[in-house]
This record gives structure tokens, C-alpha cells and sequence, in this order.
């Protein structure tokens, strides 16, 4: 009983709980808002120090893409034209082979035929001339006369002796027919006199060299013929067709690889080219379109250890009308600009790949009609550098010296330099790495390059005003400080200038100014330093 009494005790204890409290000593209760957490005091106080952690990494990265901007980046800026940024980072090597020119046999000589006298000048001032602009490729004998004219071996090996003289490669042409030819001859027959042609240069222990000491230089790049849309095929009496001169083509590369698999053969060596505008042969036919097409058909049909075609090649007069006006000239270089990718395109449609393109004669015009010397100097300049941005592998000019018409690099008289000579000077000063810029649209056209270390800059400027202009060339800006110091220079009317800039060195330019000279007598490139001297033409 007394158990039970005691739970009976205890359950009546629990249902007389104990009364509330009064309301003053309730504690305060106040619900937080929807979906955000309580704060505690410490978030507080690291929040803003989060806040400024994430502002300096960020300055910091800011600051740094700044001086990584300022170490790859210059600003030119030419006044009244847009101002361009020269990105370092975009460089691509340019050919050893864009400055070349055509030479023809040496004065004295004698060809194989009668009268085939050669007529330009192996003087020592015309070697080291030729050195100086950097000529790396020299094509052989040039012009109509490699056609007109069969070479003799004393020529053969007076051009061996130039190409060691001045240090470039040769290209040669392969005629399509001997004058020396009474009666037309198979094309069989022409074809092995050009293999025989390829073993004599290229082969040190050829038959043809038996108890001879020839001067020796092994000759990898060839063509065939010379301009084959204005020659008269032997076999017809008539102009070579396209279908014509890619047979004759086929045989030609076929013998002339048997002797050497290691040559390299351009063409169709036309006299110009003009995208679908022609030229055509007497059929319609594009020559260029239908020779390459031709020419992939055959080696997709044949396995050849080698290839027939290694690349395309042209010649490039634009001065065909005497009526063109100064303004036409200098515009000329523009049409490049869709021809060249055009042509590439074309073939890689062709052969799935691309070729080399090289223009194997390259003036002002054809013929005895030219412009003044110093506009002339400036089609000459403005072309080069178009050629260089389109990536052409191979140009060379007409001609070195024995033809003073159209302008060539040394005049027959005393060989004096010419402002064609002086152009390709200029272009020798430029480094190897070609830095791409958007065309200008202005009276200063601006062409630049690099050395593969982005350490020296060389920028060349082309006033094609008769007017003296101001250019200048140095840090991006984004940094007060930077590593190169920056220059500017006073460029006369339409003269030219390479500026070269070190990093963290003294700043140098090589200008050439003709406006107020003729041919006869072009002044030589004048070297500048930069001066801390606001006077001077070339300060910084």
C-alpha cells in the first residue's frame, strides 16, 4: 500500500505543473529573415579582408598582362592614319629566297649558237653589290634569251663561279627548243638534252666533267622554258597550247628527276597572271587553271617517286599601259592582296596541299615605257612587302645589270646602284620573323618584322606622299615605363626607312630618300642613331 500511495503521490505531483512565469521575464524572441543566416561577428571582420584580397590579385594580374603587353607590344603611329598595335607573338619566318634577281651570261662570252654573246657585267662591285641587299637566289640566263640562245659551257660555269661569289642558289631554265635545231627534233629528244643539262650541274662526277676543273655549284630549282604562252611550239609553227606545253612539261620533269630526284621544278613559267582573267591559249583555256589541273591528274594517275610540279611560278609586269598614272602604280601591289590566296587556294583544290609560289620576273613593265625613278623605287618597295606579308617563297627581280630598261639594280654605265638596288637594301635590314599588319589606308604604308627572340624590331616605313611625314615607333603606352625606348623620325617625301628598335638598347634607322634624283645617280642609304636632339630627324 504504501508503494501504491507513494505513486499515487507522484502522479498527482504531475499534473499540477509549475505556473508559467510573468511576462516581464519572458525572453525576447525575434525570428530572422527568410533564407539568410545568422552573421556572426567574425564573418564581420573577414569579409572586407577577403574583398581586398581578391582587389590586389587582381591589379596584380591586371599589372602583370600590362607589362607582358608592353614587353610584346609596340605602338606606331603615323599622324592623320589609324594608329597600329605590333603584336610580337604573331611572327612567321619569311623566305630566305624573296629577295632574288635574273642575271644573264657574262659579257665576252660565247653561247653554243652564233651570236649569243653574253652582255652583263661579273665585276666585283656588282657581287658585293648584290650581297649587300641579301640576294639569296639568282635565276639563269633570264628572260627570252635562255630560249633564244643555247649556253655554252664556259657560261654554265662562269654562273657557277657568281652563284659562290655572291652566296645564293640558282634557278635555271630549261629551253624548250635549240635554235641550234635546223629541223624540229622530237620532244624526247629535248627532254634528255635537259636531263644532260641537270647532270652537268648537279653531278661533280658527270662524263661531261671528265678532265675538266669546272667551278662547281649543284643547282636545285629549275623551269621549263620561258613564258610558254607567247612561244612558238617547234612541233606546230604555233604558240604553245596549254595541253601542248603540260605534255612537253610532263616529259621534261620526268627526264630531268631521272637525273636528279632531288631538284625542285616550277611553272608554267607564264608571262603573267591575272586569276580568271587569263591568260589564255588560243583554245580558251586559263593557262594557269588548266595546267595545274593537268599536271594533278597525271601524278594522282601515276606513282612517281617524286613530284612533277614543286611549285608555281609567273612572271608579274602590272606597267603594261604607258597611259597609267601615278596613283595606278602605287596601287598596283594592292591586286596582290586577293590574287595570291586566290592562287593558293587553287591549289590546294588541285593537289591537296600547298605549293611554293614564285615569280621568276618581277618590274615595273615589260618594256621601254617606265615611270620616274623614285615612283618606280616606291612599286618596288610597296610590292616586296606585300609579297612578304602573303608569304611568297620565291622572287626574283628583272634584272641585275645589262638591261637599263625597265630600271634594273646597276646601270651598264660605270655599274652604278640603282634605286631598285637601294629598295632591296633596305628590305635586307629587315629581321627574319614577318609581323603581320592590317594594309594601311594613308599616305605611309608600314611594314615590320622581328628576330625570333623579340629582341630587335625592324619596322619599314613607305612615304608615298611627296611630302615629308612623321613617324614614330616605341612602348604600347600601357606602362610608363617599358623596354623600349621609342623613336621618331621625320621621313621625306617619297622616301623610305627601316627603324630598328633594340630591347632595352639604343634605337638605329637606315632611310633612302630619291624625290629630287634620277636613276643615274641614286644616293646611297644613310645610317641614323638615335638622338636625344629634338632637332635632329631621328630622336628619341
Amino acid at each position: 500500500m504504501q508503494n501504491y500511495s507513494h505513486a499515487m503521490r507522484s502522479n498527482m505531483s504531475n499534473m499540477n505543473p509549475t505556473p508559467p512565469l510573468p511576462p516581464q521575464a519572458r525572453p525576447a524572441w525575434t525570428p530572422a529573415p527568410a533564407g539568410r543566416p545568422p552573421v556572426r561577428r567574425g564573418s564581420r571582420r573577414l569579409l572586407p579582408l577577403l574583398l581586398l584580397l581578391c582587389a590586389l590579385i587582381i591589379a596584380a594580374a591586371s599589372a602583370a598582362a600590362d607589362l607582358y603587353r608592353d614587353q610584346t607590344t609596340l605602338a606606331i603611329q603615323v599622324p592623320g592614319q589609324q594608329a597600329l598595335q605590333l603584336d610580337l607573338n604573331q611572327g612567321f619566318a619569311a623566305s630566305p629566297y624573296l629577295l632574288g634577281s635574273n642575271v644573264f651570261p657574262r659579257a665576252g662570252t660565247s653561247a653554243q649558237d652564233q651570236g649569243g654573246r653574253g652582255f652583263m657585267s661579273y665585276d666585283q662591285r656588282v657581287i658585293n653589290g648584290l650581297r649587300s641587299a641579301n640576294i639569296k637566289l639568282l635565276r639563269f640566263p633570264g628572260g627570252n634569251w635562255g630560249e633564244e640562245h643555247t649556253l655554252s659551257t664556259a657560261q654554265l660555269n662562269d654562273f657557277s663561279t657568281l652563284l659562290n661569289q655572291v652566296g645564293a642558289e640558282g634557278i635555271m631554265q630549261a629551253q624548250l627548243s635549240d635554235p641550234l635545231d635546223v629541223t624540229p627534233v622530237p620532244l624526247r629528244t629535248r627532254a634528255s638534252r635537259a636531263a644532260l643539262l641537270v647532270d652537268y650541274m648537279n653531278n661533280p662526277e658527270s662524263i661531261q666533267r671528265q678532265g675538266t676543273k669546272a667551278p662547281f655549284h649543284r643547282i636545285k630549282y629549275w623551269t621549263i622554258g620561258n613564258e610558254p604562252d607567247l612561244l612558238i611550239n617547234p612541233d606546230t609553227g604555233q604558240r604553245y597550247t596549254v595541253d601542248a606545253y603540260t605534255q612537253a612539261f610532263i616529259a621534261y620533269s620526268l627526264a630531268m628527276h631521272e637525273k636528279d630526284p632531288g631538284i625542285k621544278i616550277f611553272g608554267p613559267e607564264i608571262s603573267r597572271y591575272q586569276g580568271q582573267q587569263g591568260p589564255r591559249d588560243a583554245a580558251g583555256k586559263l593557262w594557269m587553271g588548266s595546267f595545274l589541273t593537268q599536271i594533278a591528274q597525271y601524278e594522282r594517275t601515276h606513282a612517281l617517286p617524286f613530284h612533277l610540279l614543286d611549285g608555281v611560278s609567273f612572271h608579274w609586269y602590272p606597267f603594261d599601259n604607258a597611259q597609267k598614272n601615278f596613283v595606278d602604280l602605287l596601287n598596283e601591289p594592292t591586286a596582290l592582296n586577293s590574287l595570291l590566296p586566290a592562287l593558293r587556294q587553287t591549289i590546294r583544290q588541285q593537289f591537296g596541299e600547298d605549293l611554293p609560289i614564285a615569280i621568276t620576273e618581277i618590274n615595273t613593265s615589260p618594256g621601254k615605257v617606265v615611270p620616274a625613278p623614285d615612283l618606280a623605287a616606291l612599286w618596288w618597295a610597296e610590292t616586296l612587302g606585300t609579297l612578304m606579308n602573303n608569304h611568297v617563297e620565291y622572287v626574283a627581280f628583272f634584272s641585275t645589270e645589262g638591261v637599263d630598261t625597265p630600271f634594273p639594280l646597276f646601270i651598264q654605265q660605270d655599274l652604278r646602284e640603282t634605286a631598285m638596288l637601294r629598295t632591296m637594301q633596305l628590305f635586307a635590314r629587315l629581321q627574319r620573323y614577318v609581323v603581320p599588319l592590317p594594309a594601311t589606308q594613308g599616305p605611309v604604308s608600314v611594314y615590320a618584322a622581328e628576330d625570333q627572340q623579340h629582341n630587335t624590331v625592324s619596322i619599314l616605313f613607305i612615304n608615298k606622299s611627296d611630302v615629308s611625314q612623321q613617324v614614330s615607333a616605341g612602348n604600347s603606352g600601357l606602362l610608363p615605363l617599358g623596354p623600349w625606348k621609342g623613336a621618331t623620325l621625320t621621313l621625306g617625301g617619297h622616301g623610305m626607312s627601316v627603324v630598328i628598335l633594340h630591347r632595352n638598347g639604343s634605337d638605329e634607322a637606315f632611310s633612302f630618300n630619291n624625290i629630287e634624283n634620277t636613276q643615274q645617280s641614286a644616293p646611297a642609304v644613310q645610317h641614323l642613331i638615335c638622338s636625344t636632339n629634338v632637332a635632329d630627324a631621328f630622336t628619341c
